[in-house]
C-alpha cells in the first residue's frame, strides 16, 4: 500500500505542475479559435474568459497518471486488464473530444448526448457495473441487465452534472478535486491501482488549475474539463464501488456524489415540467440547458456571498464523502440508505430555506424582480 501512495502522491504532483505550465497556452489557444465567454446571461464576470482550461487540466491527468503507470506497468499491469485500460481511455477521449468541440465551434445536446452514452456503454462492456442492489437486513436483489442500464444512466448523469454544477468561479474544480481524493483514499485501501493513479491525476489536476480559476477567473474549463472529469467521476466510482461490498456497492457513490447529482436533478426535473404541453423529445433535451437554478444560484439569491457559496458546498461535499466513507467501513445498506435520504432532505433544504426571509428584508421592487427571476421559465442558453 505503501508503494501505491507514494506513487500516487507522485502522479498528483505532475499532474499539478504540468496543468498549471499549460494554462496559458491554453488560454493562448482559446483566444486564437475564439473559444471565449463574454459576459451577459448567465455569466458573472465582468471580461472575456477563455473556455478552454480543460486541454490543461486533461493534459495535466493523462501525463501525470500516464507517467506513472507506464514506469510501474511491469509490476501493477496484472491488477488491471489491458482491456479496461483501453475501453477507459478511449471512451474519455471521445468525451473531451465532444467537449472541446462543443467549446470551440458547438455541439447539439442531442449529439453530445449520443457520444457520452457511447462512452459509457463502453465501459460497461469491460466490465464495470453494477450488479447486485443490497437491500436493509442484508437481503440482495441481482439486477442483471438492468444493472448495465443504470450504470450507463449513472456515468453520463454525473458528468452532466458536474458540467452543470460548473457554475462559479471554483465551484466544479473543488469539487471534483474533493470527490476524487475521497475515492482515491478508499481505492487504497483496497490497493485498487487503476483507481488511485487516475484519481490522482485528477486531483493535482484540478489543483494545479483552481489558483487560475479562482475568483475572479482567468480561465474556464470548458466542457472540455467539466465533462471529461464528469464522466471519470462516474466510471471511477463504479470501479472503486464494484471492488466494495455488494451491499453497498451502489451507494457509496451517489453518497459521495450526491450533491452536484440530486442538485442537477432536482433542476432537470423542473425544466422539464416548464412546459408539459411541449413534445417529449424537446423537453428531455431542455433538461440538459444551463440555467441559474442550480443550488449554488439559489444560495446567492438568499443573499449569500459567491466565495461563501463556494465555501459552503466544499464543506456540504466533504461531509457527503465522509458519509460515503462512514458506510463503506460499516458495509450496512440499512445506514447507506438513511445516509442517501439525510443528504437528499439536507440538499432540499439549501434549495428552498432563506427566500421568504430574505425577500422580507427587500424592496417592493427588488421583491418583484426576485420574483420574476425565480418563477421565470428556464430559457435555453447557448453557452455554459
Amino acid at each position: 500500500m505503501l508503494e501505491i501512495a507514494i506513487a500516487s502522491a507522485v502522479a498528483a504532483v505532475i499532474a499539478g505542475v504540468v496543468t498549471a505550465a499549460m494554462v496559458p497556452f491554453a488560454a493562448k489557444i482559446a483566444f486564437a479559435v475564439r473559444a471565449v465567454d463574454y459576459p451577459g446571461g448567465r455569466k458573472f464576470h465582468g471580461s472575456a474568459v477563455p473556455r478552454l482550461g480543460g486541454v490543461a487540466i486533461v493534459a495535466g491527468a493523462a501525463f501525470g497518471a500516464g507517467a506513472v503507470a507506464l514506469v510501474r506497468w511491469a509490476t501493477w499491469g496484472s491488477r488491471a486488464s489491458k482491456a479496461e485500460v483501453i475501453a477507459l481511455f478511449i471512451a474519455t477521449a471521445m468525451v473531451f473530444t465532444v467537449g472541446l468541440v462543443d467549446d470551440i465551434v458547438g455541439v447539439s445536446v442531442a449529439k453530445k448526448l449520443l457520444v457520452e452514452f457511447a462512452a459509457a456503454v463502453l465501459i460497461v462492456y469491460a466490465g464495470w457495473w453494477f450488479s447486485v442492489l443490497g437491500l436493509p437486513g442484508g437481503g440482495e436483489v441481482r439486477l442483471g441487465v438492468m444493472g448495465g442500464v443504470v450504470t450507463v444512466l449513472w456515468i453520463v448523469g454525473v458528468a452532466n452534472a458536474i458540467n452543470l454544477f460548473d457554475g462559479l468561479d471554483g465551484l466544479a474544480g473543488g469539487v471534483v478535486a474533493i470527490v476524487a481524493a475521497s475515492i482515491l483514499v478508499y481505492s487504497l485501501t483496497q490497493s485498487n491501482v487503476l483507481t488511485v493513479i487516475l484519481m490522482a491525476g485528477v486531483v493535482g489536476a484540478c489543483l494545479g488549475f483552481l489558483p487560475h480559476n479562482r475568483m475572479p477567473a482567468k480561465i474556464f474549463m470548458g466542457d472540455a474539463g467539466a465533462l471529461t472529469l464528469g464522466f471519470l467521476l462516474g466510471a471511477m466510482s463504479v470501479h472503486a464501488a464494484l471492488k466494495s461490498s455488494a451491499a453497498v456497492a451502489i451507494l457509496i457513490p451517489i453518497l459521495a456524489l450526491g450533491l452536484p447529482v440530486m442538485d442537477t436533478l432536482a433542476v432537470m426535473g423542473v425544466r422539464f415540467l416548464e412546459r408539459p404541453k411541449g413534445r417529449a423529445v424537446e423537453r428531455l433535451l431542455r433538461v440538459f440547458k444551463a440555467d441559474r437554478n442550480h443550488v449554488h444560484h439559489l444560495m446567492q439569491r438568499h443573499g449569500a456571498s459567491r466565495p461563501t457559496v463556494v465555501r459552503v458546498l466544499y464543506g456540504f461535499v466533504l461531509v457527503s464523502c465522509a458519509m460515503a466513507a462512514a458506510v463503506a467501513l460499516t458495509k450496512s445498506s440499512g445506514l447507506g440508505i438513511t445516509l442517501v435520504i439525510v443528504e437528499i432532505v439536507a440538499i432540499l433544504l439549501i434549495r428552498t430555506l432563506g427566500f421568504p426571509r430574505f425577500t422580507r428584508a427587500l424592496s417592493s421592487s427588488q421583491r418583484e424582480e426576485l420574483r420574476e427571476t425565480w418563477f421565470a421559465p428556464s430559457r435555453p442558453q447557448t453557452d455554459k
